[in-house]
């Protein structure tokens, strides 16, 4: 029995070199081509900032759809005729209108893209900061009752909102008296 297992584990193992000798690189893609110069590497940081019009909110870089492929392939060309990186996106984005970019690319935009956000964070911070100060400028039920009673106007103990004044008042004589 023993010698079986070592035989099958041995012709196991034998088998795994095989393939793993066997196989073949794969590219990540598909097959993308790009001219002498070009790697990957360039291609993929341009194309991770534009977005397939076809497959919504996928980027280039990772869309597996024969478009981007191409889509790819041109980035990689207008990078090999020494266009940067604005430049190709502007390319896509005169093609394809702003949508591909991610961001718009026009600076009227741009501007907008970042204003409003900004603009609706102050609006909500000056909200939150007014409505704090209300509530801190805002009695607590105990020093109304205890104006109310005519008492110390320090007096900020917790009081039921059952409390009758005139009970209060009597009560806070008794305790005063008392001391």
């Amino acid at each position: 029995m023993k010698v079986f297992t070592r035989v099958l584990s041995l012709v196991g193992i034998l088998i795994f070199v095989g393939m793993m000798a066997s196989s073949q690189p794969v590219s990540a893609q598909g097959g993308d081509k790009y001219p002498p110069g070009v790697t990957a590497d360039d291609v993929y940081e341009v194309a991770s900032q534009i977005y397939c019009d076809v497959c919504q909110g996928v980027s280039v870089a990772y869309c597996p759809s024969t478009q981007c492929q191409a889509w790819r392939e041109e980035i990689a060309d207008l990078l090999a005729q020494g266009k940067t990186e604005d430049e190709i996106k502007q390319h896509f984005a005169d093609r394809y209108g702003e949508k591909v970019t991610g961001v718009p690319v026009s600076d009227a935009n741009r501007r907008l893209t970042y204003a409003i956000p900004i603009s609706l964070a102050l609006v909500a911070g000056l909200i939150v900061s007014f409505q704090v100060y209300q509530w801190r400028r805002r009695e607590t039920r105990a020093l109304q009752v205890a104006r109310a009673a005519n008492l110390n106007e320090n007096y900020d103990r917790p009081v039921p909102d059952n409390v009758d004044p005139a009970y209060l008042e009597r009560l806070m004589k008794l305790l005063e008296g008392n001391q």
